[in-house]
Protein backbone atom coordinates (compact mmCIF):
# COMPACT_ATOMS: atom_id res chain seq x y z
CA UNK A 1 0.00 0.00 0.00
CA UNK A 2 1.22 3.46 -0.64
CA UNK A 3 1.38 6.02 2.28
CA UNK A 4 -0.97 8.64 2.80
CA UNK A 5 0.98 11.33 3.78
CA UNK A 6 -0.54 14.26 6.20
CA UNK A 7 2.32 16.79 6.26
CA UNK A 8 5.05 18.32 3.89
CA UNK A 9 8.19 19.70 4.01
CA UNK A 10 9.52 21.75 1.27
CA UNK A 11 12.90 22.33 1.64
CA UNK A 12 13.71 19.22 3.60
CA UNK A 13 17.24 18.46 2.92
CA UNK A 14 18.23 21.77 4.67
CA UNK A 15 19.34 22.15 8.41
CA UNK A 16 16.02 23.63 9.26
CA UNK A 17 13.87 21.67 7.00
CA UNK A 18 15.54 18.04 8.22
CA UNK A 19 15.34 18.73 11.42
CA UNK A 20 11.41 19.51 11.48
CA UNK A 21 11.07 16.21 8.93
CA UNK A 22 12.66 14.29 11.92
CA UNK A 23 10.93 15.82 14.48
CA UNK A 24 7.30 15.49 12.92
CA UNK A 25 8.23 12.02 12.19
CA UNK A 26 9.14 11.24 15.88
CA UNK A 27 5.43 12.92 16.60
CA UNK A 28 3.74 10.35 14.42
CA UNK A 29 3.33 12.11 11.08
CA UNK A 30 3.43 10.74 8.09
CA UNK A 31 5.93 13.43 6.25
CA UNK A 32 6.54 13.82 2.36
CA UNK A 33 9.36 15.13 1.71
CA UNK A 34 10.97 18.09 -1.25
CA UNK A 35 13.49 19.45 -2.28
CA UNK A 36 14.76 21.56 -4.99
CA UNK A 37 15.63 18.61 -7.50
CA UNK A 38 12.04 16.98 -6.36
CA UNK A 39 10.03 19.89 -6.05
CA UNK A 40 6.22 19.98 -4.52
CA UNK A 41 4.84 21.91 -7.61
CA UNK A 42 5.59 21.50 -10.80
CA UNK A 43 4.20 23.16 -13.97
CA UNK A 44 1.42 24.32 -11.40
CA UNK A 45 0.64 21.19 -10.72
CA UNK A 46 0.85 19.85 -6.93
CA UNK A 47 2.67 16.57 -6.81
CA UNK A 48 0.52 13.24 -6.30
CA UNK A 49 2.03 12.01 -3.02
CA UNK A 50 1.24 15.11 -1.33
CA UNK A 51 -2.39 14.88 -2.08
CA UNK A 52 -3.67 14.36 1.04
CA UNK A 53 -1.85 16.40 3.33
CA UNK A 54 -3.20 18.60 6.09
CA UNK A 55 -0.37 20.79 6.13
CA UNK A 56 2.65 22.67 4.72
CA UNK A 57 5.65 23.72 6.24
CA UNK A 58 7.73 25.83 3.36
CA UNK A 59 11.27 25.58 4.62
CA UNK A 60 13.34 26.41 1.09
CA UNK A 61 15.58 29.28 0.36
CA UNK A 62 18.70 29.75 -1.23
CA UNK A 63 18.48 33.13 -0.31
CA UNK A 64 20.93 34.94 2.16
CA UNK A 65 21.21 38.51 3.51
CA UNK A 66 24.76 38.61 1.14
CA UNK A 67 22.87 36.85 -1.57
CA UNK A 68 19.34 39.37 -1.51
CA UNK A 69 21.82 42.67 -1.47
CA UNK A 70 23.88 41.04 -4.67
CA UNK A 71 21.35 39.39 -6.09
CA UNK A 72 18.07 40.78 -6.79
CA UNK A 73 17.01 38.39 -9.93
CA UNK A 74 17.34 35.66 -7.77
CA UNK A 75 15.27 37.64 -5.24
CA UNK A 76 12.55 37.84 -7.68
CA UNK A 77 12.79 34.04 -8.98
CA UNK A 78 12.25 32.97 -5.22
CA UNK A 79 9.53 34.93 -4.81
CA UNK A 80 8.13 34.16 -8.48
CA UNK A 81 8.52 29.87 -6.95
CA UNK A 82 6.85 30.59 -3.45
CA UNK A 83 3.83 32.48 -5.37
CA UNK A 84 3.26 29.68 -7.51
CA UNK A 85 3.33 26.75 -4.50
CA UNK A 86 0.67 29.42 -2.79
CA UNK A 87 -1.47 29.36 -5.86
CA UNK A 88 -0.98 25.76 -6.38
CA UNK A 89 -2.38 25.38 -2.67
CA UNK A 90 -5.26 27.52 -3.15
CA UNK A 91 -6.41 25.37 -6.14
CA UNK A 92 -6.65 21.91 -3.84
CA UNK A 93 -10.44 20.65 -2.94
CA UNK A 94 -8.90 20.96 0.38
CA UNK A 95 -6.90 23.78 0.90
CA UNK A 96 -3.63 22.75 3.32
CA UNK A 97 -2.37 24.78 5.94
CA UNK A 98 0.91 26.39 5.00
CA UNK A 99 3.68 27.20 7.31
CA UNK A 100 6.15 29.39 6.18
CA UNK A 101 9.45 30.21 8.07
CA UNK A 102 10.29 33.68 8.02
CA UNK A 103 13.26 36.15 9.57
CA UNK A 104 12.77 37.37 13.28
CA UNK A 105 16.16 38.97 12.84
CA UNK A 106 15.74 40.98 9.68
CA UNK A 107 11.78 41.70 9.50
CA UNK A 108 11.49 43.93 12.72
CA UNK A 109 13.83 47.03 12.96
CA UNK A 110 13.96 50.81 13.44
CA UNK A 111 11.71 52.94 14.71
CA UNK A 112 10.77 49.73 16.89
CA UNK A 113 12.84 48.51 19.23
CA UNK A 114 13.43 44.93 20.69
CA UNK A 115 12.43 42.72 22.03
CA UNK A 116 9.98 42.43 19.36
CA UNK A 117 6.65 41.12 19.44
CA UNK A 118 4.21 40.22 16.36
CA UNK A 119 2.41 43.14 16.94
CA UNK A 120 4.87 45.29 15.71
CA UNK A 121 5.07 47.22 12.11
CA UNK A 122 7.62 45.47 10.32
CA UNK A 123 10.77 47.47 9.21
CA UNK A 124 13.25 45.17 7.28
CA UNK A 125 16.62 46.71 7.74
CA UNK A 126 17.92 45.16 4.59
CA UNK A 127 16.87 43.14 1.31
CA UNK A 128 17.20 39.82 2.77
CA UNK A 129 14.30 41.04 5.27
CA UNK A 130 11.75 42.54 2.61
CA UNK A 131 12.39 39.57 0.83
CA UNK A 132 10.97 37.80 3.59
CA UNK A 133 8.00 40.10 4.49
CA UNK A 134 7.07 39.94 0.81
CA UNK A 135 6.94 36.09 1.23
CA UNK A 136 4.68 36.36 4.31
CA UNK A 137 2.46 39.29 1.72
CA UNK A 138 2.39 36.69 -0.19
CA UNK A 139 0.68 34.00 1.85
CA UNK A 140 -1.07 36.20 4.18
CA UNK A 141 -2.99 37.30 0.54
CA UNK A 142 -3.73 33.53 -0.41
CA UNK A 143 -6.27 32.32 2.26
CA UNK A 144 -6.66 32.35 6.10
CA UNK A 145 -5.16 29.26 7.49
CA UNK A 146 -1.48 30.20 7.63
CA UNK A 147 1.07 30.74 9.50
CA UNK A 148 4.33 33.05 9.65
CA UNK A 149 6.75 31.42 11.96
CA UNK A 150 9.34 34.75 12.91
CA UNK A 151 12.19 32.37 13.92
CA UNK A 152 15.46 33.87 15.54
CA UNK A 153 18.88 32.66 14.84
CA UNK A 154 18.44 29.14 14.57
CA UNK A 155 22.02 26.90 15.31
CA UNK A 156 22.42 23.09 16.59
CA UNK A 157 23.99 19.67 15.52
CA UNK A 158 23.35 19.48 11.74
CA UNK A 159 24.06 23.20 10.91
CA UNK A 160 26.61 23.59 8.37
CA UNK A 161 26.76 27.18 7.71
CA UNK A 162 25.78 26.94 4.02
CA UNK A 163 25.58 30.32 2.12
CA UNK A 164 27.16 32.34 4.84
CA UNK A 165 24.48 31.68 7.58
CA UNK A 166 24.96 30.76 10.49
CA UNK A 167 27.72 32.13 12.77
CA UNK A 168 28.55 29.12 15.39
CA UNK A 169 28.16 26.93 12.18
CA UNK A 170 31.34 29.06 10.31
CA UNK A 171 33.05 29.90 13.29
CA UNK A 172 33.05 25.89 13.95
CA UNK A 173 34.00 24.71 10.78
CA UNK A 174 37.12 27.60 10.90
CA UNK A 175 37.97 26.09 14.21
CA UNK A 176 38.17 22.45 12.89
CA UNK A 177 39.95 23.70 10.14
CA UNK A 178 42.64 25.95 12.04
CA UNK A 179 41.69 28.77 10.44
CA UNK A 180 40.64 32.28 12.21
CA UNK A 181 37.26 32.98 13.10
CA UNK A 182 36.02 36.41 11.63
CA UNK A 183 33.96 39.05 13.71
CA UNK A 184 32.67 41.94 11.47
CA UNK A 185 32.27 45.00 13.20
CA UNK A 186 33.21 45.84 17.30
CA UNK A 187 30.83 42.56 18.41
CA UNK A 188 28.67 44.67 20.47
CA UNK A 189 25.31 44.03 18.37
CA UNK A 190 23.30 41.36 19.74
CA UNK A 191 21.27 38.84 18.59
CA UNK A 192 18.44 36.03 20.04
CA UNK A 193 20.44 32.48 19.09
CA UNK A 194 17.67 29.51 19.73
CA UNK A 195 18.48 25.87 19.61
CA UNK A 196 16.92 23.77 16.43
CA UNK A 197 15.69 21.45 18.76
CA UNK A 198 13.20 24.30 20.39
CA UNK A 199 12.82 25.79 16.92
CA UNK A 200 11.41 22.61 15.47
CA UNK A 201 9.12 21.65 18.68
CA UNK A 202 7.83 25.18 18.29
CA UNK A 203 6.84 24.54 14.53
CA UNK A 204 5.72 21.12 14.85
CA UNK A 205 3.38 22.64 17.40
CA UNK A 206 1.83 25.39 15.11
CA UNK A 207 1.53 22.55 12.42
CA UNK A 208 -0.74 20.23 15.04
CA UNK A 209 -2.71 23.42 15.95
CA UNK A 210 -5.05 24.91 13.10
CA UNK A 211 -5.53 27.80 15.45
CA UNK A 212 -2.44 28.95 15.79
CA UNK A 213 -1.89 32.75 15.18
CA UNK A 214 -1.15 33.86 11.81
CA UNK A 215 2.49 35.53 12.94
CA UNK A 216 4.38 33.92 15.33
CA UNK A 217 8.00 34.42 16.83
CA UNK A 218 9.77 31.52 18.07
CA UNK A 219 13.29 32.32 19.73
CA UNK A 220 14.98 32.52 23.02
CA UNK A 221 13.93 35.28 24.37
CA UNK A 222 16.98 37.20 25.22
CA UNK A 223 19.70 39.06 23.64
CA UNK A 224 23.47 37.72 23.37
CA UNK A 225 26.42 40.13 22.41
CA UNK A 226 28.05 38.41 19.59
CA UNK A 227 31.47 38.92 22.12
CA UNK A 228 29.40 36.89 24.33
CA UNK A 229 29.06 34.67 21.89
CA UNK A 230 32.49 34.44 21.16
CA UNK A 231 32.85 34.01 25.12
CA UNK A 232 30.89 30.99 25.29
CA UNK A 233 32.74 29.34 22.14
CA UNK A 234 35.88 29.87 23.68
CA UNK A 235 34.77 28.00 26.43
CA UNK A 236 33.31 25.38 24.99
CA UNK A 237 36.39 24.31 22.49
CA UNK A 238 39.10 25.51 24.88
CA UNK A 239 40.83 29.22 24.14
CA UNK A 240 43.85 27.83 22.71
CA UNK A 241 42.03 26.71 19.44
CA UNK A 242 40.34 29.84 18.78
CA UNK A 243 41.83 32.56 16.85
CA UNK A 244 40.06 35.63 15.77
CA UNK A 245 40.56 38.23 12.92
CA UNK A 246 38.14 41.40 13.57
CA UNK A 247 37.20 43.36 9.99
CA UNK A 248 34.50 46.17 9.59
CA UNK A 249 31.01 45.45 9.41
CA UNK A 250 29.49 44.82 5.81
CA UNK A 251 26.59 46.86 6.13
CA UNK A 252 23.84 44.69 5.31
CA UNK A 253 23.17 43.21 8.63
CA UNK A 254 20.56 44.87 11.04
CA UNK A 255 20.62 46.44 14.07
CA UNK A 256 20.68 44.58 17.50
CA UNK A 257 17.67 42.37 17.62
CA UNK A 258 15.80 39.92 19.79
CA UNK A 259 12.25 38.61 20.15
CA UNK A 260 9.90 38.37 22.32
CA UNK A 261 8.31 35.06 22.56
CA UNK A 262 5.33 35.29 25.23
CA UNK A 263 3.12 34.75 22.57
CA UNK A 264 4.04 31.47 21.55
CA UNK A 265 3.99 30.46 25.17
CA UNK A 266 0.29 32.04 25.80
CA UNK A 267 -1.06 29.89 22.41
CA UNK A 268 1.07 26.95 22.21
CA UNK A 269 2.50 26.27 25.76
CA UNK A 270 6.01 26.70 24.33
CA UNK A 271 9.03 28.05 25.91
CA UNK A 272 12.66 27.06 24.94
CA UNK A 273 14.34 24.78 27.26
CA UNK A 274 17.99 24.62 26.13
CA UNK A 275 20.89 27.38 27.79
CA UNK A 276 23.04 28.71 25.05
CA UNK A 277 26.07 27.24 26.55
CA UNK A 278 24.55 23.53 26.26
CA UNK A 279 23.27 24.04 22.67
CA UNK A 280 26.70 25.38 21.82
CA UNK A 281 28.84 22.53 23.49
CA UNK A 282 26.16 19.75 22.08
CA UNK A 283 26.51 21.62 18.40
CA UNK A 284 30.59 21.32 18.80
CA UNK A 285 30.05 17.84 19.42
CA UNK A 286 29.07 17.25 16.54
CA UNK A 287 30.96 19.30 14.38
CA UNK A 288 33.46 17.23 15.63
CA UNK A 289 32.65 14.10 14.55
CA UNK A 290 30.46 15.08 10.70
Amino acid sequence: MSTVYDVAVVGSGGFLGGAITRELGARGHQVATFTRQDPLVVGGQWAARAAHVNAVVWAAGAISPVVAHERPDLVDAELAAFAAFVDAAAALPVVPRIVLLSSGGAIYGRPGFPAYRETDDPHPANAYGAFKLEQERILAGAHETTTAVRIANAYGPGQRGARGQGVLAIWMRAILAGRPITILGTGEVERDYVYVGDAVDAIARVVERADAPPVLNVGSGHPTHLNDLLDLVEYVVGHERVRVERLPARGVDPDSTWLDVSLARESLAWMPSTPLADGIARMWAWAQSA
